[in-house]
């Protein structure tokens, strides 16, 4: 009997996982087959995430499970539970609350997961308190370590015993700390080190206990110098007032190993196999500024560069090389090493711990913090790779991260989305420009920056962390915030499908720290560099291919080229299928010898390469014997091409290119733009695009990120023979019914793009041809069409005479009538002028029958809208208005003779935060910790419908 119940349950056991495989099956056929659906209602995966700071610890687990809901009922896909410090809190309004992962913390985490797990949506957790891993368990044994050094001069001969002094830290801390060597340098005045004399002479064998040196010192002046690895002293960056802790020896893979085993042995009490945590996260970079060093670092250099490096530590310190040369390769290994080590030891095996226990890893490992690493290995070396963009600010790091996903094969780039300063001063249409932006850089997931928890203590605008854009319940705008979040996902459905195209990849050199130079950053600010710079952080361009408009581009590391690429047909070819036209390298003499080896076989099999003939290695590895190889490749690479008279030099099947720009060598190898962009002056790239490629579909993401309307033609590289469909992110419908024509290049279509607007445009080989119900007007030459062919039909005016009422509780008038539509901050009634929240307006107006004639449309249209507003006629709710042309559809609830229209306006919190400042002896309608980065001078925000509003009417 036993046995057959073992047998009817295996049974059972594989009929379920059959069933769930065929579902599995059934669900990606009908994705692949009939993307339409997904694209109307994107699923969880591709929805916004958010850090969702529980600030200092403190948890109210009501609205903690009430915030779930609420992400859930506005169409985002979850969070990542952040335990971080109110550093933005002079006033100390926030509690404490427990220890991270402490018992009382793991009871949080535990509701958290099973309310998720009701509700369907991701939950993550940054790794430790803050950022930077580490915590309350991690030794000084695995504490983060620097290098340091003690000097002396002495004056030979002389026989003595030589005390070795104490190194000091330079930010005080624990004084933790080992000798790993001494040695004396020959004194020159100049602290220049000649290396090919080979005077530098090693103390170990006399050196005792780590404390005396008993040397018979020669004649001459001698540099004693000492050095050693030694505690930073370092703890998490702005942790909860109950977990502070050491971060970790970010070089040490046991250091990682232990941290982790400590936080997954936490989370082990309170998670299943069924229910735990989807994901964890890395957070940017942030040790301070330091030569690395960790136990073992000397015998892991000798085993990967075959030297020894402790001649050449006195570089680290500050000598220089008589050959500047030779110094510059041992900090290039030395730079490369710490790299490696922090990417192998700490990210890489982060992933590999985080898949032992059911989870995938988001990193911050590109170059914002104090990167120290090859920031496209250390983002490949994760789940989902994730940069960030910023709100009124220059920090943006979003292609670094798509660029190491495409190379790494990855589908998800994510980003630390919306940070800033700005604090309750933008909303949704704001937010959609630069998330547009973020989008055409290779961005398709969303982590907003941040989602603070809010207890019932809190107040409103309540709790904040102190950088970032505060997207979460008690934002005023909150209950009209899913058609924001529904496009946020729309696009990052899209912009997964398939591979992206890019016409060119960039060798970004060997080095480390490196960067990805972002493209764009946001537009409402003066960028601080110029286009030779990283408008990021102001660093010189690794290489640079110009301005390229209408090509896209991927930028490439070591690690890729050597293990990875190859050639097809004459392009070089990612295993995932990724693929390029031809690659750039930097405008350098120098080299890493593994990677012009593999570029030896790589032009040969046909590859294009453009760039300098290099004359030297970058490294000291088997110096000097490595600079002769690279002389012996490059000479039969280059051949007679020397920039000036011969410009490029057919080597096998492919080609060397030196002494010409990318873009002309796009033009004679005929490769057009990938998107030509014509009629207007796009040299700020405010028409932008990004590209993906799937078997059967190429689809286009174009956005206008200008505040005013732009009348383009588009020409796409596309199979002529491919029919174009626009695909509306905002409503999910899509339009089939678009005029084109096929020119040389590909097809070409007309454009007028509304303010801030964004289309996608999907090439297919066969289309219904038929629109969408519902459409309700053109994605192709936006609303001025509809508005054109209402020019011969009735208009309504409906600006002037609004009956407004305001929510008391929040300072304002039960009602006020209004005579036009003007800000709020401009009407001379207090309760008015610093009111924030949600206002109605209110009026009846009067619609003839003759306008209400059969194919008749009608819409309601206002100049302005700060922020957003939801629109009713006659009762019934006619959508949530929030990006320009500011336009409701009001066919369906309209009717001959008397009508009334509500408008539900809501704007941010600036306004009351101000006006609560200048007016401290009256009731505070607001509560903020970081009240005290607003003053009673600040201005106030335009608020409120503004302008004109319009009824009109057009035949369909």
């Amino acid at each position: 009997m036993k046995n057959r119940l073992i047998r009817l349950s295996k049974l059972i056991m594989i009929l379920l996982v059959t069933t769930a495989l065929l579902t599995q099956c059934n669900t990606e056929k009908l994705t692949k087959e009939k993307p339409e659906d997904s694209f109307v209602n994107p699923p969880i995966a591709n929805r916004p995430l958010a850090y969702w700071p529980w600030l200092n610890g403190f948890v109210d687990t009501a609205k903690m499970v009430y915030e779930l809901e609420q992400m859930k009922e506005k169409g985002m896909g979850g969070a990542f539970i952040w335990d971080v410090g109110a550093i933005a809190d002079p006033d100390k309004v926030v509690p404490a609350g427990p220890a991270f992962l402490g018992s009382e913390s793991l009871g949080y985490i535990s509701l958290a997961l099973r309310t998720v797990k009701r509700l369907g949506l991701d939950l993550g957790m940054c790794v430790s308190s803050s950022w930077n891993a580490g915590g309350p368990w991690i030794g000084q044994a695995d504490a983060s370590k620097e290098l340091l050094s003690v000097s002396q001069m002495v004056t030979g001969p002389l026989k003595k015993r030589i005390a070795i002094g104490r190194p000091k830290t330079r930010r005080g801390g624990n004084e933790s700390y080992s000798l790993i060597t001494s040695m004396a340098i020959p004194y020159s005045g100049s602290k220049v080190i000649d290396y090919s004399m080979a005077k530098i002479i090693p103390l170990d064998e006399f050196t005792t206990g780590d404390k005396f040196i008993d040397w018979d010192v020669p004649d001459g002046k001698w540099d004693i110098i000492s050095f050693f690895m030694c505690n930073t002293g370092q703890n998490l960056e702005c942790p909860s007032p109950n977990s502070n802790g050491l971060i970790i020896d970010h070089l040490s893979g046991r250091a990682t190993k232990r941290d982790f085993d400590s936080v997954l042995a936490r989370l082990a009490t309170v998670s299943t196999p069924e229910n735990h945590l989807n994901f964890l996260e890395l957070d940017s970079y942030e040790v301070w500024p330091a030569k690395d060093w960790t136990p073992g670092f000397v015998q892991e250099f000798k085993t990967r560069y075959g030297y020894d490096p402790k001649p050449f530590l006195p570089v680290l310190e500050g000598y220089r090389s008589k050959d500047s040369v030779i110094g510059q390769r041992f900090l290039g290994d030395y730079n490369r090493l710490v790299s490696d080590m922090i990417i192998e030891n700490h990210f890489g095996q982060s992933v590999d711990i985080a898949h032992k226990n059911g989870m995938n890893m988001f990193t911050e490992a590109g170059h914002g913090g104090y990167a120290r690493v090859d920031p496209l290995k250390g983002l490949g070396n994760s789940d989902v790779p994730m940069g960030e963009f910023w709100n009124r600010k220059q920090f943006w790091v979003t292609k670094e991260a798509a660029s190491a996903a495409h190379i790494y094969g990855k589908n998800v780039v994510a980003s630390e989305s919306l940070t800033g300063w700005q604090n309750w001063q933008q909303g949704p249409t704001d937010f959609k420009q630069l998330c547009d932006i973020a989008f055409c850089a290779g961005l398709n997931q969303i982590v907003f920056h941040n989602f603070a928890h809010n207890p019932r203590i809190a107040g409103k605008p309540g709790f904040a962390y102190h950088a970032g854009e505060h997207i979460n319940v008690n934002a005023t705008w909150w209950d009209m915030s899913r058609p924001f979040m529904d496009y946020l996902s729309r696009c990052s459905y899209m912009l997964r499908q398939g591979n992206f195209v890019g016409d060119v990849c960039l060798y970004y050199g060997d080095q480390a720290p490196n960067l990805v130079p972002t493209r764009r950053i946001d537009p409402n600010i003066v960028p601080l560099y110029d286009d030779n710079h990283c408008l990021h952080c102001g660093q010189l361009k690794p290489v640079d291919p110009g301005k390229l408009p209408g090509y896209d581009y991927d930028y490439i590391n070591v690690d890729i080229i050597t293990s990875k690429l190859k050639v097809e047909k004459g392009q070089l070819v990612l295993p995932s299928g990724q693929s390029y036209k031809m690659m750039q390298i930097p405008d350098r003499e120098d080299i890493s010898l593994e990677v012009l080896k593999k570029l030896d076989t790589l032009v040969y099999e046909g590859a294009i390469i453009i760039g300098p003939k290099p004359r030297r290695a970058t490294s000291l590895k088997n110096y000097p014997a490595c600079d002769e190889q690279v002389k012996s490749i490059a000479d039969k690479m280059w051949g007679a091409c020397d920039s000036r008279k011969i410009l490029s030099n057919k080597y096998g099947k492919g080609t060397i290119y030196w002494g010409k720009t990318v873009q002309q060598v796009l033009d004679e190898q005929n490769i057009p733009p990938d998107m030509q962009v014509i009629g207007v002056d796009n040299s700020d790239r405010h028409i932008d695009y990004i590209h993906r490629k799937t078997e059967t579909q190429d689809i286009y993401f174009i956005s206008n990120s200008k505040p005013a309307a732009e009348k383009v033609t588009c020409v796409f590289r596309v199979d002529k023979k491919m029919i174009p469909e626009l695909w509306d992110a905002e409503t999910g419908l899509i339009q089939r019914e678009v005029e084109y024509s096929k020119v040389k290049n590909g097809i070409s279509i007309d454009f007028i793009m509304d303010p801030l607007a964004s289309r996608f445009v999907v090439f297919k080989n066969k289309s219904t041809g038929k629109n969408d119900a519902g459409l309700n007007y053109d994605l192709q030459f936006g609303f001025d069409k509809k508005q054109k062919a209402a020019e011969n039909h009735k208009l309504i005016d409906i600006s002037k005479g609004w009956t407004l009422k305001f929510d008391t509780s929040m300072g304002g008038p039960a009602s006020y009538q209004l005579d036009s539509l003007q800000s709020w901050s401009d009407i001379n009634n207090e309760g008015i002028k610093y009111y924030s929240g949600t206002a109605s307006y209110e009026k009846d107006f009067y619609v003839g029958k003759d306008a209400l004639t059969k194919g008749t449309e009608a819409f309601v249209v206002f100049d302005d809208i700060q922020e957003m507003a939801q629109v009713f006629v006659n009762g019934q709710d006619c959508g949530i208005v929030w990006t320009p042309p500011y336009k409701a559809d009001i066919t369906k609830y309209l009717r001959a003779g008397s009508n009334h229209i509500t408008v539900r306006v809501v704007n941010t919190w600036n306004n009351r935060i101000v006006g609560d400042l200048r007016n401290p002896d009256k009731k505070q309608y607001t509560r903020t910790n970081i009240k005290y980065k607003f003053k009673a001078e600040s201005p106030l925000l335009k608020s409120g419908l503004i302008g004109t509003a319009k009824i009109f009417f057009s035949k369909k």
